[in-house]
């Protein structure tokens, strides 16, 4: 879904992204068509420049009734310091203006490149002759202008939106412009469009410049959007580029070769990972170590990861028997699940790191409180099992066929071939098979050592052979795991 725009408040993104489409914007179409209004109507609201023209237009002569102020030696406060923010900063320091601006992303020495002095919200409110906004609609910019920071405010401020309705608390502005708190105010956005009854008497203030809603209104702006996202869609669908796409933020990462066998490593163990016991899965923690062409270290590498495994989670595990996911709607699904996430920058454990050039690992905790561990490590292009909870022993381990059978024994003569006959007597065939000691294992313990089995198949166990398995003697342990 593409908008020409940078706005996508009217998209429902949650939706999209659950039913696996990917939405963009087109952030730089508009920027300085939406930056050149902004700063024409704080121009226009310092000087009065609308009333006094409707003043001689209807036959007045009263100059006397429009004394403005100058811009140059006031402190301009931008709220959000992207495209538009830097632009609109721009235009205010060529008319002389000192800028204030507040980011949650860009820091110190990049704003200070563009001139802008970085300051926190609290700064901006105190020391601000004039406020401009220019972040998105979320739920921690709305209503962020209001009656608490207003009144924080230097008396007389001026305040302008020409970014989204609802950052400003209307009925909290038009009590500051009753009240002198606010002298002027222009507005290019609303809360509802066209405005509805119940902002009459906020448009109708005498100090309120209102214009209808003519951020990208420019001959200008409306080629730039409609080229770029027509652009951007292109670029997308040949797999060139992913420009402005704003719900899935690794997708990029998604089409870079280097990355794709950890992708295929990553499904393959929040797929393993998900099926090791029964219960529902309330958590899962990743791990990422090393690379190989390129880090898999970095944040977009590891949410892509994260993104892969709770699609091989999803996909093959059987509390989520109805849903089909993908690389954009698993983290979306797990969420709704009650599946929390957490990205660990540490490397993973129980396993010796300088053994390999790369390490990918998935912790799952379920409902009951156990956790199963599962590590990887590409080996050229194929991804394999290095690693499970307590075993690990330095094995590698390359599952094949679409079944994997994992069995936990005593360490003892014919408790394998037990296991090998069981499967042999219901004709599932047996693709690869490796056996892991248990690192912590000691042979001056008295319990017997316990030794993990992987079982690749290429068929199915039926449930009948799976029970007679789970009550062999010296086999623990027994689950069976879905690999297509």
């Amino acid at each position: 879904v593409g908008r020409a725009g940078v706005g996508v408040d009217n998209i429902d993104l949650k939706e999209a992204t659950k039913q696996g489409i990917m939405v963009m914007n087109t952030p730089n179409g508009n920027t300085v068509s939406t930056a050149q209004l902004a700063m024409s109507l704080l121009c226009n609201m310092a000087r009065r420049i609308p009333a006094a023209n409707m003043s001689v237009k209807s036959g007045k002569w009263t100059p006397k009734e429009f004394k403005g102020t100058e811009l140059q030696g006031k402190t301009l406060g931008v709220v959000g310091c992207g495209r538009i923010g830097q632009v609109m900063s721009q235009l205010a320091k060529s008319m002389g203006m000192a800028v204030l601006g507040y980011d949650p992303v860009l820091d110190t020495k990049t704003l200070d490149s563009l001139g802008i002095r970085k300051a926190s919200l609290e700064t901006i409110w105190a020391h601000s002759d004039f406020i401009t906004v220019h972040t998105p609609l979320t739920p921690d910019t709305t209503n962020l202008i209001n009656d608490t920071t207003l009144a924080q405010c230097k008396k007389g401020v001026g305040i302008v939106n020409c970014a989204r309705g609802g950052i400003i608390d209307e009925e909290a502005l038009l009590r500051a412009l009753e009240s002198g708190q606010v002298s002027v105010a222009a507005l290019d956005v609303y809360t509802s469009e066209p405005p509805k009854d119940n902002l009459k008497p906020l448009i109708a203030h005498p100090n309120l410049v209102c214009t209808p809603h003519l951020g990208a209104s420019t001959d200008e702006a409306q080629v730039n959007v409609a080229r770029d996202i027509a652009t951007q869609m292109c670029d997308v669908f040949d797999q060139r580029d992913f420009v402005g796409i704003v719900n899935v933020p690794y997708i990029s990462a998604s089409t870079q070769t280097h990355m794709k066998p950890f992708m295929a490593l990553a499904e393959l163990l929040g797929s393993v990972a998900s099926q090791m016991s029964e219960g529902r899965v309330v958590r899962l923690e990743t791990r990422t170590w090393g690379g190989r062409d390129a880090s898999i270290t970095t944040p977009i590498a590891r949410q892509l990861i994260e993104a892969m495994a709770l699609q091989g989670m999803i996909k093959n595990g059987y509390m989520f028997d109805k849903v089909t996911p993908d690389l954009i709607s698993a983290p979306i699904i797990a969420k709704e699940a009650d599946i929390s996430t957490i990205i660990v920058q540490d490397p993973p454990v129980n396993v010796i790191t300088e053994h390999y050039r790369n390490l990918v690992s998935i912790t799952v905790t379920w409902d009951n409180g156990q956790r199963n561990v599962v590590t990887g490590s590409v080996f050229g292009t194929a991804p394999y099992i290095v690693n499970m909870d307590t075993h690990y022993d330095a094995f590698t381990f390359k599952p094949d066929g679409n079944y994997l059978l994992l069995c936990k024994n005593e360490d003892r003569p014919g408790a394998v071939s037990k296991i090998l006959d069981m499967l042999h007597s219901a004709d599932v065939n047996i693709a690869n098979v490796n056996l892991i000691r248990a690192k912590d294992a000691s042979p001056a313990d008295s319990k017997p050592q316990q030794v993990l089995g992987l079982y690749s198949l290429d068929n199915d166990i039926p449930a009948r052979v799976m029970t007679l398995l789970k009550g062999l003697d010296g086999i623990h342990d027994v689950s069976k795991i879905r690999l297509k």
